[in-house]
């Protein structure tokens, strides 16, 4: 019944140079490097292979630093662009950032940030860590008090956490020393999708292959324009997994 924690990482794409205009991101994907010239690199991304042109004062950003040119850059590396177009209409990269392999990187020129996820079981925790173990080993992300925990509400600390719980944080990696610095972090969540079979002023029941009891109560946020919640309605539900094929719900949406 767990659903995977899916946190929401993306590309930022944020402000405009002078005389330049943006490409959409679909005309300006990265890929893994593949070669480097003078004034251009070539990636590969889904079996298909593309050279960018480089514009010259680009920025180049390896691993949380500033370098001086592409031959800086390593072949393998996990490139992200962002990309303008140039008064003559060439496509050119305005940004070029290598980031590690599963990482996503916030490209605001000069304030790059790499993200990354980190999630399993969590197997130990302190007032400013948490240590969560998965099947490539143990990762370890470090709170502050920015950091919104969600275990049925959000909190600021680590109190409501438990040894067990599913953990999945969205960091910020903190180079040279690649401390996770994490902005968001998730214990226990689930998603139920499906048709309610039985409602009931707490709870209800619904089918999402098997019969799941979502309980209700006064924190519960309800999405009902679609529909109202009875019998019969598909409706999906997040919340806080109790075991046992019940969840505590924090959101229920009438989808029709």
């Amino acid at each position: 019944m767990r659903a995977s924690f899916l946190p929401c990482i993306g590309l930022a794409f944020v402000g405009a140079l002078a005389a330049q205009a943006e490409v959409p991101a679909e005309q300006c994907l990265g890929g893994t490097l593949i070669s480097i010239q003078p004034d251009s690199i070539t990636l590969k991304f889904n079996e298909k292979t593309m050279t960018f042109h480089v514009a010259p004062d680009a920025e180049i950003w390896r691993r949380g630093t500033d370098v001086e040119g592409l031959q800086e850059l390593v072949p393998g590396d996990d490139v992200s662009l962002r990309c303008s177009r140039a008064g003559d209409g060439t496509v050119v990269a305005s940004v070029v950032a290598a980031v590690e392999e599963g990482s996503q990187v916030e490209m605001e020129p000069h304030h790059l940030r790499e993200i990354t996820v980190c999630m399993g079981r969590l197997v130990g925790m302190t007032e400013n860590t948490l240590s969560m173990k998965n099947d490539k080993g143990t990762c370890v992300v470090h709170i502050n008090a920015n950091t919104n925990i969600w275990r049925g509400e959000i909190l600021h600390d680590t109190g409501a956490l438990k040894i067990g719980d599913e953990v999945g944080a969205r960091a910020a990696i903190a180079y040279p020393g690649r401390e996770l610095i994490a902005e968001e972090v998730e214990a226990n969540v689930t998603k139920v999708e499906g048709k309610i079979v039985s409602v009931r002023p707490d709870r209800i029941v619904v089918n999402d292959h098997g019969h799941v009891t979502a309980l209700i109560d006064s924190r519960t946020d309800f999405d009902l324009d679609q529909g109202k919640l009875k019998k019969g309605a598909i409706v999906l539900a997040i919340g806080l997994d109790l075991g046992h094929n019940s969840f505590r719900a924090t959101s229920i949406v009438v989808e029709k």
